[in-house]
């Protein structure tokens, strides 16, 4: 008895390649009121989720989806690509009438296959040919990951940092149009801030569609940026600014904007930065508007990983809100005033250490 096996590439057509229609091979489906079984006398009733086959055919690509590419003589394909950018394919799930292909979502950003530039072609390479098949992909949204600095006057830049902001259109805060300086990137755009700009969303809009960054643009009131606010203390005066701590309010070591910070160095595990107690200008939380308390803290000598700062409105301690502070870099801190017990009004900000004796840097701090 004997065994006798050839190779793949024998067992398909030997002539050129064609692609008749690309189709998607799964989607994700939602299956209504399932019944879950939890044990013997009891059961749950959800929604489940699944992946499903589906056979559609696929009018146009998306990053990160797979597809199947139907033609004939395929069994010999060497190498396919979308627009000139080459993606993998299992040789083992060839046959000589589809492949099975995914389009990666982790493009380089100098080659992607999308764009207004594109031949908009699927090519496909056998041993015995090539083929070019109609098919465009679609562009995927822009991702705003950060933008600095966090506020600044009217026609100052500032500098949106992401990815996929290919082909840019345009660029908002909030409902009023900025102006684009110099030449986008994929990742970084500068644009001037418009007129009339307090605090806003910024919106980046694509052939992808429209992005919007998770942090706002500017404050509604300002506490600190360089010198603090009339009203907030400073410089010691009264004794009422700090605790356990030395201060230095002009200080212009490590300064997020302009050429200033708070220089705060604990002198024990209960120092703190107390701004406005004894006679801060009383802010109404509703008539002004406010929703969040925004800060920016640069982890100084002594910051371990990890280490963390207390932040408490109007002393209350029972509600203060805790943020985790970067050694050697700043980090942006946006608190909604729900996790702060929700103040009518607010007088009195403390950011104080949490059990350590270190040195941080506070810059930019306001209500948005």
């Amino acid at each position: 008895m004997g065994f006798a096996s050839c190779k793949k590439d024998d067992a398909g057509g030997k002539g050129a390649p064609t692609v008749t229609r690309v189709r998607y091979l799964s989607k994700s489906d939602t299956i209504k009121d399932v019944v879950h079984r939890v044990n013997l006398d009891s059961s749950q009733v959800y929604d489940d989720h699944r992946i499903v086959p589906f056979d559609s055919t696929a009018t146009q690509g998306r990053l990160g989806t797979q597809y199947a590419i139907l033609g004939t003589n395929l069994l010999t394909a060497m190498s396919v690509s979308f627009n000139g950018v080459a993606v993998y394919f299992n040789p083992a799930l060839v046959t000589d009438n589809s492949i099975i292909v995914s389009i990666p979502s982790n493009t380089s950003t100098v080659q992607v296959p999308f764009g207004p530039t594109q031949s908009n072609k699927i090519t496909v390479v056998t041993k015995y040919g090539k083929v070019d098949f109609n098919f465009s992909i679609a562009q995927p949204p822009a991702v705003i990951s950060s933008f600095s600095p966090l506020f600044g006057g009217e026609g100052d830049i500032v500098t949106i940092t992401g990815t996929i902001f290919n082909s840019v259109s345009g660029v908002k805060f909030d409902d009023t149009p900025a102006q684009i300086v110099g030449t986008p990137t994929p990742t970084s755009i500068q644009v001037k801030v418009p007129a009339g700009v307090a605090s806003a969303h910024i919106f980046v809009t694509t052939p992808g569609g429209t992005a919007k960054s998770a942090a706002s643009f500017g404050f509604k009131y300002t506490v600190y940026d360089d010198v603090l606010a009339t009203g907030w203390g400073g410089q010691g005066s009264g004794g009422y600014d700090g605790y356990n701590s030395n201060r230095n309010y002009k200080d212009g070591t490590h300064p997020k904007r302009g050429t200033a910070d708070i220089a705060v160095e604990y002198t024990n595990a209960y120092g703190a930065l107390q701004l406005g107690y004894g006679g801060a200008t009383v802010l109404d939380v509703k008539k002004l508007g406010f929703t969040s308390l925004k800060f920016s803290v640069y982890g100084g000598a002594g910051v371990a990983a990890g280490a963390r700062l207390q932040v408490v409105i109007n002393g209350s301690y029972g509600t203060a809100s805790l943020v985790t502070i970067t050694p050697g870099a700043y980090g942006d801190f946006t608190i909604p005033l729900s996790s702060l017990g929700n103040p009518a009004t607010i007088s009195e900000i403390v950011i104080q250490s949490y059990g350590g004796t270190d040195t941080i840097y506070v810059d930019d701090i306001g209500f948005i």
